[in-house]
């Protein structure tokens, strides 16, 4: 058991270092913001005062409460990129043709089911027909299998249906890519942090509080301090020490235990720091007792092309639901519709809906 807590606790570097994503025809960008000053974004007051196993421990109890809280939520909310042409704090942020908007509901669980209708997503199509490409479709997971129904696709202002479905065995790539959970906000809340194998973050923080596992990996530990981050009183924590940089997350105990920032920065050859990626949730609502969900926030990450060093993708959402009593399960399983032509990656068979049953399900895995 000691050995597994260690190997967990090793591999948190890394897996915390994974929450921004990368892009190609899917961009490589960041989130979330109300234009505030990429020099001043994160600028956060230092303390040294580290929190006891107790203390973490006392911590993780109430994380773990509000993860609880949270039985299912509807989120629509829409996103954009935006890019510099230079790292310089007055060089304006300019908007970009990429954008998203969607409809998402999900279980309350980091890997549990969950569906997005995308209305409209506008990427960069490299090595495509145009510039940018745009499409419409729906992906889910039903806690068994994963749907996409690809609704339409087009580009230069010519959209045309598509009419296409794939069932897969798992949850569909499209869920698990890290635009997905920037682009739905999941990667702004703490209730969808699937750290390792679907542990929740509150067992980050029951891991961290064993001093066992820490006295047995000392250069792996965490650490945990009280510190104002933006006026606020939060919990900070992070990699202890990281080589050629440090990593940092800044939760709100005050309002469910939100992320309201986070900051990665590099240590060049010169010496010199240089910002890798940032958040910052600049407007959380309570959508459950004690469950609050970023409204707008954002996620800016370097690029390595320096003729734009500086990406960031805007997160807005314009309607939360949360804990519906009267959610239809049957949410999670996106249908395809009629006349569509479906890859059945389950049984191998491909068939168009309407001339073979649509029930999936009821066929056996190979």
């Amino acid at each position: 058991m000691l050995k597994k807590k260690m190997s967990y606790l090793k591999n948190l570097n890394t897996i915390l270092n994974a929450r921004y994503y990368q892009t190609g025809l899917v961009l490589k960008a960041g989130i979330l913001v109300i234009l505030i000053s990429s020099a001043a974004v994160l600028q956060a007051k230092e303390s040294k005062s580290i929190l006891s196993a107790k203390e973490i421990r006392d911590l993780a109890v109430q994380i773990e409460t509000v993860e609880k809280s949270l039985l299912n939520i509807k989120i629509q909310s829409e996103a954009w990129v935006e890019r510099k042409t230079s790292s310089a704090p007055c060089n304006p942020w300019k908007k970009t043709p990429i954008y998203w908007s969607s409809t998402a509901w999900l279980d309350g669980l980091p890997t549990g089911k969950m569906r997005v209708d995308v209305n409209r997503q506008v990427l960069e199509w490299k090595d495509g027909a145009a510039p940018t490409a745009e499409e419409s479709y729906s992906a889910g997971f039903d806690g068994q299998y994963g749907r996409v129904a690809n609704h339409t696709f087009g580009h230069s202002g010519k959209i045309l249906p598509l009419e296409k479905g794939e069932l897969t065995p798992d949850a569909p790539k499209n869920l698990k890519i890290g635009q997905a959970s920037y682009f739905t906000g999941t990667g702004f809340s703490i209730n969808f942090w699937p750290v390792n194998k679907g542990y929740k973050l509150s067992q980050v923080f029951y891991l961290a509080s064993d001093t066992n596992t820490a006295a047995a990996s000392k250069t792996d530990e965490l650490e945990f301090t009280r510190e104002k981050f933006q006026g606020v009183d939060c919990i900070k924590f992070g990699p202890r020490s990281q080589k050629g940089g440090h990593e940092s997350y800044w939760l709100d105990p005050s309002r469910g235990f939100a992320l309201i920032g986070y900051e990665h920065t590099s240590i060049l050859k010169d010496g010199s720091e240089k910002v890798k990626s940032r958040i910052k949730v600049n407007k959380l609502k309570e959508v459950a007792p004690g469950v609050w969900w970023p409204m707008e926030a954002f996620l800016e990450r370097a690029l390595l092309d320096p003729q734009k060093p500086y990406e960031r993708i805007i997160y807005h959402v314009t309607d939360v639901i949360a804990n519906d009593p009267n959610l239809d399960e049957n949410i999670y399983t996106v249908p395809f519709p009629k006349g569509y032509m479906v890859d059945d990656k389950v049984t191998g068979k491909k068939y168009k809906v309407g001339e073979e049953p649509n029930t999936p399900k009821e066929q056996p895995r190979k």
